[in-house]
C-alpha cells in the first residue's frame, strides 16, 4: 500500500515537471510577425498625432485598437504561445504603460503634448520591436540588441 502512494506521488510530480517544462513559445508564424511590423508602423503614425484633438482621430485610434487586438488574439490562439501573448497583453493594456495607457490618456485629456507623444512613441516603438524580435526568433537566431530592433 505504501508502495502505491509513493508511486501516484512519483507520477504527480513528474506529470507537475512535464508540465512545468512545456513550451511557452509557440513556432514561427509569418502572419504574427506581419501583424507586428504593420502595426508598429501604423501605431507609430497615430500617436504622432496626439497633439490634435482626440475626436478628429477616434476612428483612426479605434481601427489600431482593433488590429492590436486581433493580433493579440491570434498569437493568443498559436499553442504553447504564452510569452508572446503576455507581451501583446502588456502592449495593450489601458492600465499599463504602452498603447492602451496611451490611448486612454488622449481620450480624456483631448490632446497631448510633444514631450508624453514622443516618449509613448519611443517606448512603444521599443515594445513593437520587442514583439517582432521574438517572433523574427522563432524563425532563426536574430541578434535584435541592436539600435532599432530587429527592422
Amino acid at each position: 500500500m505504501k508502495f502505491i502512494r509513493q508511486s501516484n506521488i512519483s507520477a504527480i510530480i513528474f506529470l507537475l515537471l512535464l508540465y512545468g517544462c512545456a513550451p511557452l513559445i509557440g513556432s514561427h508564424s509569418q502572419t504574427a510577425y506581419e501583424n507586428a511590423t504593420s502595426l508598429k508602423a501604423e501605431a507609430i503614425a497615430i500617436l504622432g498625432k496626439a497633439n490634435t484633438s482626440y475626436s478628429e482621430n477616434k476612428e483612426s485610434v479605434e481601427t489600431i485598437e482593433l488590429k492590436i487586438e486581433k493580433a493579440y488574439e491570434f498569437v493568443k490562439g498559436i499553442p504553447n504561445n504564452q510569452i508572446s501573448t503576455k507581451q501583446w497583453e502588456i502592449l495593450k493594456d489601458p492600465n499599463g504603460l504602452l498603447m492602451g495607457k496611451f490611448f486612454k490618456r488622449w481620450r480624456a485629456r483631448k490632446t497631448l503634448s510633444k514631450p508624453i507623444i514622443e516618449q509613448y512613441k519611443r517606448l512603444a516603438a521599443e515594445a513593437f520591436d520587442e514583439i517582432i524580435c521574438l517572433e523574427a526568433n522563432k524563425k532563426s537566431a536574430t541578434d535584435c540588441s541592436q539600435e532599432g530592433g530587429s527592422n
